[in-house]
């Protein structure tokens, strides 16, 4: 007797990972473990992470804090044949058991008993939905430079999250897309717990498609413009500021990198972003002809960047127009930059920081290099490169620097952004500071208020 030969090809158990929305979890065991992850830009690229062959394979769905892990069955079938090209068309089913898989691909030829005369083109978006007016504004953005690749990267990552966390709508023409479906997608990401940042960027990609097809007149109406638009959602997760390291903090670090017992790398890098207030991604852009200690002035002109696949190369501007500047050397910066010429390890680039390869290094990599320091030494808070960056506008600012001279050195347009967001109050310049007004009242007042201040310390010893 002969066997039936099946008319489909069945797939073992594979895995299948989804993005976790919230990261609610600590690091799983085999990342915590991994030496390489340069490779994933430090656990932010999901689909590099998927590629990495220990992670790919993981199936620790218990401890997994990056992805949702499920296992599925599928099958493949012939569902018609190509009437161009004459080629077979496959499909594939699947499902959470290898019978569901074989019940899908049944039902799917009884819903089409001619079998198919195409292959159908996925990758056809249609430029009326959401997704096709904002891939093509980003497009234009990109090609007419615009918008960097970095940028276009970060657009991609926006849509995907909204893609990802709205329903049918979305993939609706956007004259067909409801005003409730829009509200109750951002009351959604909102009860989601997520933070103020991420709702903006959605809010703004969402309220800019819409801008953008009613100016095209693909709709009649903006549900994001007018005194009864759709509002920019608050979190729920009360947003913290990045603050400076603490003086006792500050003055523990600085005493390790100056330390000859000083036993990891990168020290000439963060006494830079320390002294110059420079980010990590303009430290690590520095070209030998940007120093001129000659003169004694650093040149900072560029910065590190991502590409569109999210892997950090060199850029060829800084992040804003006023970061590129000229900042004077003093004698903390000079003896730095000088220790960092002499050990320059040979590059392409002719950078003054490279790793063993040549090649850029990461801003993760200098990150996680200055926890262990951080943690090598005692400090608690939690450490970071901006911190650095923070913690020379808080020191200037402490120290009286004129405040045109922290906005050019910082590389801010304005001076609001250097104090207002770097600048942190510590309680010694409030201390020192509201003393000046305690004696001006003493002198306006004279003797009267001395010997009330003595009474009253006498009745309170």
């Amino acid at each position: 007797m002969t066997k039936k030969k099946k008319n489909y090809n069945e797939k073992a158990p594979y895995l299948v990972k989804k993005p976790r929305i919230k990261n609610d979890r600590p690091m799983c065991p085999k990342c915590s473990k991994c030496l390489n992850k340069d490779f994933c830009n430090h656990r932010r690229n999901l689909k590099l992470m998927n590629k990495c062959p220990e992670c790919h394979s993981c199936s620790d769905k218990e401890h997994c804090d990056k992805f949702y892990i499920t296992e599925q069955y599928s099958v493949t079938i012939v569902v018609g044949v190509d009437e161009e090209t004459g080629e077979k068309i496959r499909k594939k089913f699947t499902g959470a058991t290898q019978n569901e898989a074989i019940y899908k691909s049944e039902q799917f030829k009884k819903d089409n008993p001619g079998g198919l005369k195409s292959k159908p083109n996925k990758d056809k978006i249609s430029p009326m939905t959401i997704e096709g007016i904002t891939l093509e504004y980003m497009k234009r953005k990109n090609n007419d430079g615009t918008n960097n690749d970095n940028t276009y990267r970060t657009y991609t990552e926006i849509l995907n999250r909204v893609k990802r966390n709205s329903g049918p709508w979305f993939n609706e023409t956007i004259d067909k897309v409801r005003r409730k479906d829009v509200e109750d997608f951002l009351t959604y990401e909102r009860e989601k717990g997520y933070a103020q940042n991420t709702l903006k960027k959605d809010y703004q990609l969402l309220k800019q498609a819409f801008g953008i097809a009613k100016e095209r007149k693909y709709i009649s109406e903006d549900y994001f413009s007018g005194y009864y638009g759709i509002k920019m959602p608050q979190s729920i997760v009360k947003g913290e500021k990045v603050k400076a390291f603490n003086k006792e903090d500050f003055k523990k670090l600085l005493k390790y990198l100056y330390s000859t017992e000083f036993k990891y790398s990168h020290r000439d890098e963060y006494l830079i972003a320390i002294h110059c207030g420079l980010r990590i991604g303009e430290v690590l852009a520095l070209k030998k002809q940007d120093v001129d200690l000659e003169k004694g002035i650093l040149h900072v002109k560029r910065t590190t960047t991502l590409d569109k696949q999210g892997h950090t190369i060199l850029g060829d501007r800084t992040k804003t127009p006023s970061g590129e500047r000229d900042i004077v050397l003093t004698e903390l910066t000079q003896p730095v930059l000088e220790h960092a010429i002499k050990n320059m390890k040979p590059n392409q680039d002719d950078l003054l920081f490279c790793n063993n390869k040549g090649n850029v290094l990461t801003d993760s990599a200098l990150n996680s290099c200055l926890k262990r320091i951080c943690q090598f030494i005692g400090i608690e808070d939690n450490a970071h490169n901006h911190k650095l960056r923070h913690s020379y506008s808080t020191n200037s600012y402490s120290a009286g620097i004129d405040y045109k001279v922290m906005e050019a050195t910082m590389g801010h347009s304005d001076i609001r952004m250097t104090i207002d967001t770097y600048t942190d109050l510590p309680i010694e310049t409030q201390q020192k500071e509201l003393k000046k007004y305690t004696d001006s009242v003493k002198m306006l007042m004279g003797d009267s208020i001395n010997e009330y201040i003595k009474e009253e310390n006498s009745l309170n010893p």
